[in-house]
């Protein structure tokens, strides 16, 4: 099986969409509720908040097996005018998972950064979202903890993790 990971174009950010509409409802179900699920999806995921990403500065990756979208990362170096980058998004299919596809993206995302002379990469993730396990695997630690407020009576209990080098 043939992998490729590449930049997105600004007319193919459809497929995150998609890709997030499969993906989200499984990975999340066990951690926040179907209305947060739906809520985050649609302020998110929309073509409009994704071209607003990119026109803040966000580069969108994704992962083809055998030329069939499976995942995709979200990130932006120098992100608030720092010398790190932030990971928006990272997420692979179920049926992909464990299969290095999420590691191969978290890698590309860190050697973009490098390139882009940042000192180190942070994100936030749900603190019992499984994916801390994966980001600490990947030589991450809790850097501190956060609660967004994102609207609709919602919140992210968020960790913020980084890994520098």
């Amino acid at each position: 099986m043939a992998l490729k990971i590449r930049s997105l174009e600004p007319s193919e950010l459809s497929l995150v969409t998609l890709l997030s509409a499969q993906i989200w409802p499984i990975a999340y179900k066990e951690i926040i509720t179907q209305e947060q699920i739906k809520y985050m999806l649609n302020n998110m995921y929309s073509q409009h908040a994704l071209e607003q990403n990119l026109r803040d500065g966000q580069t969108f990756l994704i992962a083809e097996q055998d030329g069939k979208p499976v995942g995709y990362a979200g990130y932006q170096v120098h992100f608030s005018h720092l010398e790190c980058s932030k990971l928006h998004k990272l997420y692979v299919l179920p049926v992909s998972q464990h299969s290095g596809l999420g590691s191969a993206l978290f890698n590309a995302v860190v050697n973009a950064s490098k390139n882009e002379h940042c000192n180190h990469l942070i994100l936030q993730v749900n603190k019992i979202n499984p994916a801390v396990e994966f980001y600490r695997k990947k030589g991450m630690y809790i850097h501190e903890e956060a609660v967004f407020d994102i609207g609709n009576g919602f919140v992210m209990d968020d960790y913020i993790m980084r890994l520098d080098w």
